[in-house]
């Protein structure tokens, strides 16, 4: 059967489809340039559906992620109206979180999904199985990543959307330049998961000096809420899902992790990843095969390139060895936020200044942002706080790092997003080639986009960042630029 997932909304949109088998996904802002780009209508999609040599008329079922849908009481889907000629169904917001992880393999059967909100304003759900056992709200409740966006609004932190969609993100890495206070951690343990608001609330920290804000506060509430997290999750023998934009945040994912919680984490897990979630649930609901996950998680429909060739990928490392800051734009690029090793600004992290060089000259953000790190997964305990054999592919968890070489991807407080890497991509190839060169593997991994703008999805795109900004190379393929 043919399907269609619809993130509809008026940002973070993203469509995929499937013929019963193979899957396409794309997401919006990489087709318009548009960071945060959204549909509010049910209709523009079909221009990107003839892109695709896709007909309406052709498809078997549609299934649409919508906030603007009001569900009953333990309602995760209903069948609606759209106009087509085929069947139409809506899914709950949180749902299709659960619904997504399908490409990394079985969904677990106890969810978690804390997200800013979905439908009905839900921020946070529990499912055990297909049931909703618990649900919080943005206004009764509270939202993480609301309270995170309010404080990045009060200081002031640049956001391209006026929903401030970046900034909870931005205070994660800031928070770490505050310390602890662990009297005020003690004061806070009175108030559970269901309470953010109050865990939240500034007007209770009574540390305050010449009405400035106190970042002290900031990096307190945050580590109290990744301790609330860990013992919320975990932990647990059991392998549980973790999804929602807030499980983006590498901080809180480290802690569950540490606690000894082993979760699921996606590469997707924020609304890019709802359309995946859609599919899924019209798979399930026609009691279809399994799709094809081949290639994952590089499925965007953006403009590819032809198979990088050993050669090429060996004049990549002699550069990355030599000191040289490389962009890397290889097949087609990732789902989800984060650079993977298709889209990506490269460099050395042991080079001094390094971080600071990139975000000045290159990516053109806040100083106090972090820098996530590259590995081949057999070498990441040698430089990681990690097992032997951890496996952590998506960069969305942070660990101590505990070699003091590696400075520029070293946040504050001592740690590091790491991304593992194995088997025979060409990123794989890369980090082994620049191993024999160097010795180790690790590589300082940032996205191939500056900041505001949405990662690069064409060639242009890619050559207009080299081209003006502070990177030395640029392989496309097996096209090498250089200045």
């Amino acid at each position: 059967m043919k399907f269609l997932g619809l993130r509809v909304e008026d940002h973070d949109s993203n469509i995929c489809y499937t013929d019963g088998k193979k899957v396409k996904y794309l997401s919006t802002e990489r087709y318009f340039g548009i960071k945060h780009h959204g549909f509010n209508n049910t209709w523009q999609w079909e221009d990107i559906l003839n892109d695709w040599g896709v007909r309406v008329d052709e498809l078997d079922a549609i299934c649409i992620v919508s906030d603007q849908v009001n569900f009953d009481k333990g309602e995760l889907y209903r069948e609606i109206d759209l106009g087509t000629t085929c069947r139409a169904f809506a899914v709950d917001h949180h749902w299709a979180h659960v619904l997504s992880q399908w490409p990394v393999g079985p969904i677990p059967y106890t969810n978690y999904v804390f997200d800013g909100y979905g439908n009905d304003e839900k921020s946070h759900s529990l499912f055990l199985g297909n049931k909703l056992e618990v649900s919080h709200t943005l206004k009764r409740n509270g939202s993480i990543g609301i309270e995170m966006a309010k404080v990045g609004a009060t200081l002031g932190l640049k956001d391209v959307t006026p929903d401030g969609l970046d900034l909870a993100g931005k205070v994660m890495g800031l928070a770490a330049y505050g310390l602890v206070d662990y009297d005020y951690i003690k004061f806070l343990r009175q108030f559970p998961i269901s309470q953010i608001k109050k865990i939240w609330n500034y007007d209770q920290w009574t540390r305050k000096w010449d009405g400035d804000f106190d970042i002290n506060w900031l990096r307190t509430v945050h580590e109290y809420t990744a301790e609330l997290l860990a013992n919320y999750v975990g932990p647990g023998d059991d392998l549980v899902g973790m999804t929602g934009g807030v499980a983006q945040n590498c901080v809180f994912n480290g802690a569950i992790v540490r606690s000894g919680q082993p979760i699921n984490t996606i590469p997707h897990a924020n609304d890019c990843g709802l359309s995946l979630g859609a599919v899924e649930f019209l798979r399930q609901h026609f009691h279809e095969e399994e799709f094809d996950d081949t290639g994952f998680p590089f499925w965007q429909s953006d403009e590819g390139t032809e198979e990088v060739n050993d050669d090429t990928i060996a004049i990549a490392a002699e550069e990355l060895a030599a000191g040289n800051i490389i962009a890397w734009y290889q097949g087609h690029g990732e789902i989800g936020p984060r650079a993977l090793g298709h889209r990506s600004i490269l460099c050395n992290p042991r080079l001094k200044n390094m971080k600071d060089a990139l975000n000045h000259n290159v990516k053109h953000r806040e100083h106090f942002r972090p820098f996530g790190a590259a590995v081949l997964r057999e070498d990441a305990y040698k430089h990681f706080d990690v097992h032997p054999e951890a496996s952590v592919p998506w960069m969305n968890v942070s660990v101590e790092c505990h070699d003091p070489g590696l400075a520029s991807v070293t946040h504050i407080d001592k740690s590091t997003r790491i991304q593992t890497v194995e088997g025979n991509d060409c990123f794989a190839k890369l980090l082994r080639a620049y191993k024999e060169l160097t010795g180790d593997s690790v590589l300082l991994n940032t996205s191939l986009n500056i900041g505001g703008s949405p990662i690069a999805a064409k060639h242009w795109e890619a050559k207009e960042i080299f081209s003006k900004k502070g990177v030395d190379f640029l392989f496309i393929g097996n096209d090498v630029l250089h200045k």
